[in-house]
């Protein structure tokens, strides 16, 4: 009898092989349900860690403390594993994913606490396992492969069975992302212990010591580079994870960009993007440590710990240096010339500080007038620069300013050169000009057309102060003994006035652009329409029945004037405070200043430095003003009135001329002086690794 009757199909036919079907789904099903039968104790194990930490770390712990605590964490944590700029730039991201809304920073602090999570499970398991892959090379022959396959499918594939043994939730989302973020740290570790020099290790063996001192001395303090890159590498798999957790109910602001994404939301999708761009950039910063960055708080600690039978060692070698041996250099002193300048900055600052708890409105607030209808008239009232109807951000603005020019005046004054690196000359006169073109362009801003607004002494005391502190700033920076750590280049950088062009293009968009949309109900309802809501609303009275329909057809109505009856104002209309004009005047000013600071006219060094400074500090006047008009409406604004997109399109039209001019300021140091051996002025040891600079002063 022959195999295939004549209705079969052949063994050419394709169909044949539902002939021949391997039921491997059915063998996996079958798997899968003697699994949960028969050892749940075992996946209540595995889930129990995960469970625990989610619990107690996320839930109960991130989610519920103030958001100020956490911000005030992460500076502490990106100073003391980075330095005091990771540490700022930290806590100034998180604070804006803070201040996008109470939904972005829970869904925020659920993100931080579940890659926490995640990289630590990494740690705990990967450094072990590359540890033992790098001292045993047949662990390593079966560990390969695995983390080939790791690596090679698809998370999709191997998502499902987490999801069949532990469900839809942040458990299977957090073993999921381990299974993805977990080969690097293995492989680095890996490579790292087998790169250590095996010299060094037969040294230690040859001196007696047991194979975990090897391990813990020799092999894990050299293979640290390597191992720390894997953390960062395994940090940020996990961070590219969060989509694919969200979608196994996971939260995070992975899932607000997917629950915008299927809601076509662009205003969601945006900020969340913007949430997750910042939380991801924090996490890197933090999880990259430099060679310079060795010196902290925890090394110090661990070396007087270390050293504590003999502190000898930890004597610089300086200190025990023949006196016949040159000193080391050391910065230049504070000079009389400099003086006057600086003690007019601090009499600014000053000035600037004193102004914002004086007043600045009178029977009006100025710019929350156009946000808030309450704030418009307030006959007989005055109000500080700190009220929201006063000052608001603007005086903010000049307080945190003053402060940080006064600081800086009184650190290069007591340790010129030491201090951090924008307490100098150009740091003050970039703040400088900042505040004071902020200051006066707050005093040019038109007020609300119905606001009986009056400008306060306060105002006027700032700008005075402004002016005085970037004069101040200008004067100091002219005669300040500043070099360069490398020679400027001879030709003209075009480059950085491109970069500047282009934010002037920017400021000319912005100022065409919407500054504030205005959708209060009183401005979008029209007397027509209201005409609409009055007969429908009498409408439902006289037929009840008929009510249902009518709130419907009420709320669509209203809906619809709220999309089409917005008023927008753009930075030259009357109707606004016409920042754009002045934004734009200021980037036209910015760009003069570019020509000078990028040599086009053979100036010096030194004269370059300067007008690099001038140009950087017109950049953040335009930033300023951006962020305080901004701010301002944050914080006092009626719903449903908001500042306009130009607004920070010119913002960033301000920092792109920020960014134009730091690849001459980030050159430029406080001069070092070389003096004789048994110099009073010999510098202390932490002064003696400051970079070595072409341009000196010898006595």
């Amino acid at each position: 009898m022959p195999i295939f009757q004549e209705s079969d199909p052949g063994i050419t036919d394709n169909e044949v092989l539902d002939e021949f079907e391997v039921p491997f789904g059915e063998w996996m099903d079958q798997s899968v349900d003697w699994i949960d039968v028969n050892l749940d104790w075992l996946l209540d194990a595995i889930r129990w860690p995960f469970n625990f930490l989610l619990t107690n770390l996320v839930n109960d712990f991130l989610i519920e403390i103030s958001w100020v605590w956490i911000v005030l964490a992460f500076f502490v944590l990106g100073s003391l594993a980075r330095n005091i700029n990771v540490g700022v730039f930290s806590a100034l991201a998180l604070a804006g994913c803070g201040l996008l809304g109470n939904a972005y920073w829970i869904e925020t602090a659920r993100t931080i606490g579940f890659i926490f999570v995640a990289v630590l499970l990494c740690v705990i398991i990967g450094i072990p396992l590359g540890v033992a892959s790098g001292r045993i090379d047949g662990f390593w022959k079966v560990v390969r492969p695995i983390l080939d396959a790791m690596q090679v499918v698809h998370s999709f594939v191997y998502m499902l069975p987490f999801i069949f043994f532990f469900g839809i939730g942040p458990v299977s989302a957090t073993m999921v992302t381990m299974v993805f973020a977990l080969p690097p740290l293995i492989r680095l570790t890996n490579l790292g212990i087998r790169q250590v020099p095996e010299d060094v290790v037969e040294a230690s063996r040859a001196y007696g010591a047991p194979e975990w001192r090897v391990l813990a001395d020799v092999q894990l303090p050299l293979a640290r580079p390597a191992i720390m890159t894997g953390l960062n590498q395994t940090l940020l798999l996990a961070i590219s994870m969060l989509g694919i957790a969200a979608i196994m109910g996971a939260g995070g602001l992975g899932q607000l960009l997917f629950r915008a994404l299927s809601n076509q939301d662009v205003a969601f999708a945006t900020s969340g993007g913007l949430a997750f761009f910042l939380v991801a950039v924090v996490l890197d910063r933090i999880s990259q440590p430099e060679d310079s960055d060795s010196g902290n708080l925890f090394h110090r600690i661990r070396l007087a710990w270390a050293h504590r039978s003999d502190p000898e060692v930890l004597v610089p070698a300086e200190s025990t240096a023949d006196e016949s041996a040159p000193a080391a250099p050391h910065f230049a002193p504070v000079d009389v010339s400099e003086r006057p300048a600086m003690a007019l900055v601090a009499g600014g600052s000053i000035l600037g500080i004193v102004s914002v708890f004086l007043t600045w409105a009178n029977d009006g607030g100025k710019l929350s007038g156009y946000g808030r209808r309450d704030a418009e008239n307030v006959a007989g009232e005055s109000f500080s620069g700190l009220s929201a109807e006063g000052g608001s951000w603007f005086a903010y603005i000049v307080l945190g300013i003053g402060l940080f020019m006064l600081a800086a005046v009184v650190v290069a004054y007591l340790s010129p050169g030491k201090g951090p690196r924008w307490m100098t000359a150009d740091g003050v006169v970039i703040a400088g000009i900042g505040v004071f073109i902020a200051s006066l362009a707050y005093l040019l801003a038109s007020a609300p057309p119905n606001s009986g607004h009056g400008t306060g002494i306060g105002v006027w005391l700032a700008l005075i102060g402004s002016l005085l502190a970037a004069g101040g700033g200008i004067m100091w920076i002219r005669i300040a003994p500043h070099s360069p750590l490398h020679p400027l280049s001879a030709d003209v950088n075009w480059g950085r006035i491109v970069g500047v062009f282009a934010a002037l293009l920017l400021l000319i968009a912005a100022a065409f652009s919407g500054w504030s949309f205005d959708g209060r109900q009183d401005v979008v309802v029209s007397p027509e329409l209201q005409a609409q809501i009055d007969q429908l609303q009498q409408d439902a009275r006289d037929r009840p029945d008929d009510a249902g329909a009518i709130a419907a057809e009420l709320s669509g109505l209203m809906a619809s004037a709220q999309q089409e009856g917005v008023v927008v104002t753009d930075g030259f209309s009357g109707d606004g405070p016409g920042f754009g004009i002045w934004t734009l005047i200021g980037g036209l000013i910015a760009l003069g200043a570019a020509l000078p600071a990028i040599g086009l006219f053979n100036t010096s060094e030194h004269q370059q430095w300067e007008w690099s400074a001038i140009t950087a500090g017109t950049g953040a006047g335009i930033a300023l003003v951006s962020i305080g008009w901004i701010a301002t409406q944050v914080r006092s604004a009626d719903p449903n009135y908001v500042s306009g997109v130009g607004s920070f399109v010119a913002l960033i039209a301000g920092a792109f001329i920020v960014a134009s001019t730091t690849p001459v300021l980030s050159e430029f140091r406080r001069t070092l002086i070389y003096d004789e051996a048994g110099s009073p002025d010999a510098p202390t040891p932490e002064t003696a690794d400051q970079p070595e600079q072409p341009e000196q002063v010898s006595t």
